[in-house]
């Protein structure tokens, strides 16, 4: 199964040395992990903060470009290793890019999302600007229209993706949107 996910994903995805080195703001990393429930993928939950434009969101992994990043696959592993403690390696774990996405928060970040593939399970440190982690499987994420608080007290019907009792929506539901039309073909 592993073999045959790389060679897929590889296939599907932007190759990493294709990519400019800042024309993206920002990177997150979509974590990918085998396991008995099938593929899974790591989400993390932001902690409730004011100051946060995401706060209390789901997301993946990742954050903004930094100057001393020499590309945005550099700012993509350091953030995943920042707020998760897991360090990717570029060449063997991290398998392309999806397309780029702009936030609709932000219009003038660019965000690039990187696929990365895990061999086994590691132990996740989450960095003080999250509250919590979890796995999803793939096929357990059920996609739904759901009613979402925002930040001036507003509510809005949209777009999600499900699990349990967690919703995601907004740039993390585009980028998952994305992904599983690749792996669909």
């Amino acid at each position: 199964m592993l073999t045959d996910l790389t060679v897929l994903l590889t296939k599907r995805l932007r190759p990493v040395g294709k990519l400019s080195s800042h024309e993206s703001s920002a990177a997150v990393v979509l974590i990918l992990l085998p396991s008995n429930n099938g593929i899974e993928i790591l989400f993390v939950k932001r902690k409730d903060d004011p100051n946060d434009p995401w706060s209390g969101q789901v997301a993946l992994p990742g954050g903004r470009w930094n100057p001393s990043d020499n590309s945005i696959l550099e700012t993509a592993i350091r953030e995943t290793f920042e707020e998760v403690g897991i360090l990717l390696d570029a060449k063997s774990m991290v398998l392309g890019a999806l397309p780029d996405v702009r936030s609709f928060r932000d219009p003038a970040m660019l965000v690039t999302p990187f696929v990365a593939l895990l061999e086994e399970r590691q132990p996740v440190k989450l960095s003080p600007e999250l509250s919590s982690y979890f796995w999803a499987p793939i096929k357990d994420l059920r996609e739904a229209e759901v009613e979402v608080n925002l930040r001036d007290g507003e509510t809005k019907a949209v777009k999600a993706y499900v699990y349990g009792e967690h919703v995601i929506w907004g740039l993390t539901a585009r980028i998952l949107e994305s992904f599983l039309k690749i792996l669909e073909g």
